[in-house]
């Protein structure tokens, strides 16, 4: 039999398609394969190791990511005369502060500061809003007052057990909010 490209005439190589049908599934074999090899190649010493260090190269198709960083049920101090929400410094430290210049982070810790002003977005109303964010100095919280009371909890009409969420988003330097659940109605 005469060979012609190093194959016998009528012989397709395994790679080369013999129509479009086959192409998609040689495709779908070829990823496949890869993806059962890429499986494979870690050894439980690696994935050990990965775990160790607080990283993972498993990869899933769906991960829920969740912005608010901060989640505080209302309570009746956040709600009342006081005219601010308090939020625990731990997570201030955590969440906020980092993405925080010098001079803004001084404007919130410094006693004697009135605060530092920030632009706060209502992601469920599509309304932004100036309150002041603030270390209150009789506790180890951080506040938001000059507007909380009238710009949230009486037009968002806010009540105790309501959920709300909150994350700084850097790219547009400012605070996002979005009541995340309203508490139960009584009877």
């Amino acid at each position: 039999m005469e060979k012609h490209g190093g194959f016998d005439r009528g012989e397709v190589p395994w790679d080369q398609p013999r129509n479009k049908e086959s192409k998609e599934e040689l495709e779908r074999a070829r990823v496949a394969f890869n993806l059962r090899r890429m499986r494979t190649s870690y050894t439980p010493g690696d994935l050990l190791e990965e775990s160790s260090r607080g990283v993972s190269t498993h990869l899933s198709l769906y991960h829920h990511y969740d912005p608010f960083t901060i989640k505080k049920k209302m309570k009746p101090s956040d709600l009342g005369n006081l005219c601010r929400l308090l939020v625990p410094s731990d997570l201030v430290e955590k969440h906020i502060l980092p993405f925080l210049n010098t001079d803004q982070i001084k404007q919130v810790n410094q006693e004697t500061s009135l605060g530092l002003k920030v632009r706060v977005w209502d992601m469920n109303t599509q309304s932004m809003h100036q309150l002041v964010f603030k270390r209150w100095s009789t506790s180890r919280s951080n506040i938001f007052n000059d507007g909380w009371t009238k710009d949230f909890v009486r037009r968002r009409n806010l009540v105790e057990g309501d959920e709300i969420g909150l994350y700084w988003n850097n790219y547009h330097s400012r605070f996002n909010l979005s009541v995340l659940s309203r508490a139960a109605a009584s009877c």
